[in-house]
């Protein structure tokens, strides 16, 4: 690596392996990773961009904005990585200015930030679509989440900015990372009891109604199909941002003290992470997708029939309680 690379790596806090050896230890496997995960992410920004032209035609309007949110926060997600993996993966390149690494680390932190909201305004939406109550009622608002957003952009590209003069500021991107952990782990927790309170209530619906009407039965499927993905999404939720929070506080956050990272257990951590951000940005767009107010226009009938076999989850429930009330 050359002076100047060398320098650029060493002003930032985090630690990176030594990566003339490392990346011949790796051998080819530091070439699939890059281009591998990069290709992966592009296919994330073309899908994201032309889900914003699918979901222009949703039905509902409240869901629409919703969904075309999603869409723009996937695609700077889907853009930041590719990005950085083709442009300057993990700043290793040997001919990296000190302005290309800081591009690219911001652009990184741009991505997590808006892969984070994503999965935040997914929730959201199936929160409003199934009429759950989860949480504060501040923070079932799209607006609310789109500003905490933007928020958490602009003091991501301050904290870099700043700790990219004064590395002892580091603490300031050690908070960034936490924050960004602990609110994705509430959020996939949050998919998670989402999820159970609609089996819980789809089972008392299959329960209360003998009806062998097929297109119910159909509807009965997607919505089984939908809690599937909701676990899916709540399982690796935990286990993405269990994985950064472990980063951050670890043997590769900011104040570890090391000079470089052991280049094995660095891979496998990069590695996993990027396989669960993919699987991730997939599940949000299967439940987007999947979801049983994103229709459009020419899909009204089925859409009467999904909405009513949703809207009748609940309902179904307060009869079976009434009845057993009177019967007691």
């Amino acid at each position: 690596m050359n002076h100047v690379a060398q320098s650029a790596v060493k002003v930032w806090p985090e630690p990176f392996p030594e990566w003339t050896a490392a990346i011949e230890e790796w051998g080819w496997m530091w070439f699939a990773h890059v281009y591998g995960f990069g290709s992966l992410f592009a296919v994330i920004t073309l899908y994201a961009f032309y889900s914003l032209y699918y979901f222009r035609k949703t039905f509902f309007a409240r869901q629409k904005v919703h969904l075309l949110v999603i869409s723009c926060a996937l695609l700077a997600a889907g853009f930041g990585r590719s990005l950085a993996l083709f442009w300057d993966p993990y700043v290793s390149s040997e001919s990296s200015s000190a302005i290309q690494t800081l591009v690219v680390l911001i652009s990184w932190g741009i991505a997590t930030a808006s892969m984070t909201s994503a999965f935040s305004i997914m929730l959201l939406i199936f929160l409003e679509t199934t009429k759950t109550n989860l949480g504060p009622p501040k923070l079932r608002n799209l607006p609310f989440l789109v500003s905490v957003m933007f928020a958490n952009i602009v003091y991501l590209i301050m904290s870099d900015l700043v700790v990219w003069f004064y590395p002892e500021a580091k603490v300031m991107i050690f908070i960034c990372h936490v924050i960004f952990a602990i609110w994705g782990i509430a959020i996939s927790v949050g998919y998670f009891v989402a999820g159970f309170r609609m089996w819980r209530n789809l089972k008392s619906t299959l329960q209360a109604r003998t009806s062998n009407d097929q297109s119910f039965l159909r509807d009965v499927r997607k919505l089984k199909r939908l809690f599937l993905f909701m676990s899916a999404a709540s399982f690796f939720g935990v286990c993405n941002f269990t994985v950064s929070l472990y980063v951050s506080v670890g043997e590769f956050g900011v104040f570890t003290g090391k000079s470089y990272a052991k280049s094995w257990p660095w891979f496998a951590i990069q590695t996993t992470l990027r396989v669960m951000e993919l699987l991730l940005s997939a599940l949000i767009f299967l439940i987007a997708v999947d979801n049983p107010r994103n229709c459009n226009q020419k899909s009204s009938l089925r859409l009467t029939r999904f909405t009513t076999a949703q809207n009748s989850i609940e309902p179904a429930v307060d009869s079976q309680t009434a009845v057993n009330s009177t019967a007691s």
